[in-house]
């Protein structure tokens, strides 16, 4: 006998029939009767007389659904308790891709704070990292760059800008209004590592073209893109999300006409969109 063959019971009872209960529970007239008769088993009494009118209680239902209603209430304080203990130790915690952040609005994290109502503790790490964390246990939401697979996992985009070259002067590009990533081919190339979307994003885009882009210079801060670019060493592929204001003297951006979007997703694990917190997280980026 469990917490929610008790509930099933108390349904039927209360209702006085299995076809009524079975539609208020949202399950079969034949597993609420399986769950009844196991019941019954469990106890080896009848709890219910049927007849064509329907169930009336016997004596050991109506003695079963006298205790039944005290357990229950129980169980629910219990629970109420352990919600109330599990508030007071939690932490709502955030993932957020490499490069997110140059793009996330900080004063969200103070509305999160004061919406919430709890400690909002975020890190920023690689994709797939942040992905097995929300699979898991760990981050209660995510953002990420790029496109999300997995089917546990809800999405929502939030924001979408392509990447741009980053072209010095002299360069046969410099005076371009755009540039196709076809044309890419024989340059020398400077973008992020691999620990961040775009890189692998790039070189997806430079191989739908059939060629393996040179790229010479990997980094983890972008600023120094645009400082190798200035001094000659290759061409920049940089997405323009910066903060700050970047010095673009002797260099120009110019947009990769067919280059793939970089996209920030918000991402919860599906079955966890019932939680009214983090349904209320959500809202706030709908």
């Amino acid at each position: 006998m469990d917490i929610k063959e008790l509930h099933y019971f108390r349904r039927v009872y209360e209702e006085g029939g299995i076809n009524r209960a079975a539609k208020q529970l949202f399950i079969s007239p034949q597993g609420l009767s399986k769950v009844i008769q196991k019941l019954e088993e469990e106890l080896d009494v009848p709890l219910f007389a049927r007849t064509q009118a329907g169930m009336s209680a016997t004596e050991y239902g109506t003695c079963l659904y006298r205790h039944c209603q005290d357990i229950l209430r129980k169980y629910d304080e219990l629970e109420a308790d352990i919600r109330r203990i599990r508030m007071q130790s939690r932490q709502f915690r955030i993932g957020f891709s490499c490069g997110v952040l140059n793009v996330f609005p900080f004063h969200k994290i103070d509305m999160i704070r004061k919406h919430l109502d709890i400690p909002v503790r975020w890190d920023e790490g690689e994709k797939e990292e942040i992905m097995q964390s929300l699979l898991g246990d760990g981050y209660d939401a995510g953002f990420v760059i790029g496109p999300v697979a997995e089917k546990e996992l809800w999405t929502r985009e939030l924001y979408s800008k392509k990447p741009d070259a980053i072209v010095y002067e002299g360069h046969p590009f410099y005076d371009r209004e755009e540039i196709s990533i076809g044309e890419l081919r024989e340059e020398s190339l400077i973008t992020l590592n691999e620990k961040f979307y775009c890189y692998h994003s790039f070189v997806q885009r430079c191989r739908d073209f059939d060629f393996s882009p040179q790229i010479v210079i990997k980094t983890m801060e972008s600023q120094l893109i645009y400082r190798f670019c200035r001094e000659g060493m290759g061409v920049g592929i940089d997405v323009d999300i910066h903060q700050t204001e970047l010095n673009l003297k002797g260099i120009r951006r110019i947009p990769l006409s067919d280059a793939a979007a970089w996209k920030i997703f918000l991402v919860i694990r599906k079955d966890r969109l019932k939680e009214k917190m983090l349904r209320q997280f959500a809202d706030m980026f709908s």
